[in-house]
């Protein structure tokens, strides 16, 4: 199966959803920047009856979280 992939500010956004043992999908993700993985986050919830929805709400996560990484103040030394 394949899943759907978004280009978010410069990062490629993969959905990863997992199918629980009660049919239920659960929403995941990859982020990569410059193909390389950057972060990888699986078994989010809520669930979703449908795989379809578990897509949207992976990549929407995911772009939370790239939007919290871009805002984040550079690191002092």
């Amino acid at each position: 199966m394949e899943f759907p992939q978004v280009e978010y500010k410069g990062h490629m956004i993969v959905a990863r959803p997992v199918c629980g043992t009660d049919g239920k999908w659960f929403g995941g993700y990859e982020i990569l920047k410059g193909g390389q993985l950057v972060s990888r986050r699986e078994h989010i919830v809520p669930s979703s009856f449908y795989v379809d929805g578990a897509c949207t709400d992976s990549i929407e996560y995911a772009k939370l979280e790239i939007d919290n990484r871009v805002l984040e103040p550079p690191h002092l030394h």
